[in-house]
């Protein structure tokens, strides 16, 4: 069973992926996948993840709540591109989203991630990725 460290930094690596695809090729339908994942990651880590960060970690709380604020900051340029119907406009829409979320990626990869690995036990994580897991599959 991989750990939720590991499934979420696949998740990262995926959406990394997308946005390169949609810069190369400003593909609207790219940019509706890219909204896609990141509306099922977000929720997956503010229902699995962010509560066991703040239970587990020490400096959990602030760490969530950054999070969180990073994400609902995500959630408003998912809007935007949503009801973006310009192509030129899109691709600035979508830039913006690729900033706001390299910055979230940095956070949880440079800081949450190696706290968690240090203070969670293994077992945990790796039941936490199950879950996470099982989330995605069902949304």
């Amino acid at each position: 069973m991989p750990s939720v460290i590991e499934v979420l930094k696949h998740d990262h690596r995926e959406v990394e992926e997308l946005f390169s695809r949609f810069e190369s090729t400003e593909d609207p339908s790219i940019a509706e996948e890219i909204c896609s994942e990141l509306e099922v990651h977000t929720a997956a880590e503010e229902q699995i993840v962010y509560p066991a960060l703040r239970e587990a970690v020490t400096g959990g709380d602030k760490l969530a709540d950054e999070a969180e604020q990073e994400h609902s900051q995500a959630k408003q340029i998912i809007g935007r591109i949503k009801r973006t119907t310009d192509a030129e406009h899109l691709g600035e829409v979508v830039g913006e989203l690729k900033q706001a979320i390299e910055h979230h990626v940095e956070e949880e990869e440079g800081t949450v991630f190696p706290k968690m690995q240090s203070e969670v036990g293994a077992t945990e994580l790796e039941a936490m990725g199950t879950q996470v897991q099982e989330f995605k599959q069902s949304a």
